[in-house]
């Protein structure tokens, strides 16, 4: 069996204010749909957090509406569950009727016991579908008031399955969560603190495959886990990090994977220097990337970001080192953490008049400020 594995498309998703809805267009129409066709998986995966919020903007809607539509014309079963981003109440809408044209969606607690089977050859497999739920969703599930958090959720939920599991099947876990001792990126949400919202990956150990999302970054996870990472760079901590699907191909209990990359349209990129010496290079070669500017000047540098966007269309954001960092309250800026209105008067007309203030110009220039300070 060859199985396609992706998460945490986010789609409508908005980073500094500019919508990232292109490159996942890119990934779905440019690099997914041909991939599939190539690749002719026998199911695809999709492990949690499709939209980027529970009620999500109509484009992204239709961009999913019209992926689920290729599945079904190409009569490949899509496995799918719903992640901590989603609305599960409104994807949940049609799942059953979306079953029969292989669509499968898994949006409740309960949807992890019943497992979709799927046949291959001459093997058999069980594919486990757990979407993502609070801790207070499994302890009214079971009853239990010992649930407190998810190591306690999930340790139940994987019991259940255990009760039930057939070695004859090739068994197979798709869950959104986070697994302990794994790496995170800038781009996830901190929705919980420190290690509470972190499961061990040894509850899993009993399944042959884990297939995971809600991590960014492509990674192992344990014995037998493995996630795919989100298929679109959505932080400039990603700036360095390959984004794409995995594919495993699984064949009398021999598993092989693979990743493969898909190019963004526009790259995140961080540019750091002065800011004459990154003009300079902007002018020479501009760019449409998404660009995180790092100045190094020690003197204040009038409009940077304007004047560095003539050639650096999408910059997202900036940075200087004459600005403390933002969570270092007790350094906060202040006015005369800089030059005096002399100094500043001069590299105005520096770095915009392209003149030197001469003596004459900066004694009338005092002479003003005195006055507006009055």
């Amino acid at each position: 069996m060859k199985i396609i594995h992706s998460a945490d498309w986010h789609l409508g998703k908005i980073i500094y204010s500019h919508s990232m809805l292109d490159e996942q267009r890119h990934f779905i129409f440019d690099f997914l749909q041909p991939l599939i066709l190539k690749e002719a998986p026998d199911a695809v995966i999709l492990a949690g957090d499709i939209f980027d919020r529970s009620i999500a903007p109509t484009e992204a809607i239709k961009l999913f509406d019209g992926f689920i539509s290729f599945m079904s014309e190409n009569n490949i079963p899509l496995l799918t569950i719903t992640g901590n981003h989603d609305g599960r109440e409104r994807i949940t809408l049609g799942a059953d009727l979306l079953k029969k044209s292989g669509i499968y969606i898994a949006t409740d607690i309960s949807d992890a016991f019943s497992p979709v089977e799927l046949e291959c050859g001459e093997d058999k497999f069980r594919f486990y579908l757990i979407p993502h739920f609070e801790p207070a969703q499994a302890r009214e599930y079971f009853k239990d008031e010992s649930i407190k958090g998810f190591s306690e959720a999930y340790k139940a939920v994987c019991g259940k399955i255990v009760e039930s599991l057939d070695r004859a099947y090739v068994n197979i876990a798709v869950c959104h969560c986070f697994m302990s001792g794994c790496s995170v990126s800038d781009s996830e949400s901190p929705i919980y603190i420190g290690a509470s919202g972190e499961v061990s990956s040894s509850l899993f150990d009993f399944f042959d495959l884990v297939l995971l999302g809600h991590l960014h970054s492509s990674q192992k996870a344990g014995e037998n886990g493995f996630y795919s990472g989100s298929p679109v760079k959505y932080s400039f901590s990603d700036e360095n990090r390959s984004k794409g699907v995995n594919i495993f191909d699984i064949n009398g209990g021999k598993i092989d994977r693979r990743f493969l990359s898909c190019e963004p349209i526009n790259d995140m990129k961080t540019k750091c220097g002065e800011f004459d010496a990154l003009l300079e290079q902007a002018k020479k070669q501009p760019s449409e990337d998404y660009i995180h500017i790092h100045l190094t000047d020690k003197r204040p540098i009038f409009m940077p970001m304007q004047r560095l966007r003539e050639f650096y269309p999408n910059i997202l954001e900036m940075s200087s080192e004459l600005f403390p960092a933002p969570d270092n309250v007790d350094a906060a800026p202040t006015r005369r953490n800089f030059a005096s209105p002399k100094e500043l008067f001069k590299e105005f007309c520096s770095q915009i008049c392209g003149i030197e203030a001469d003596d004459e110009e900066l004694k009338i220039f005092e002479e003003i400020a005195e006055e507006a300070e009055q």
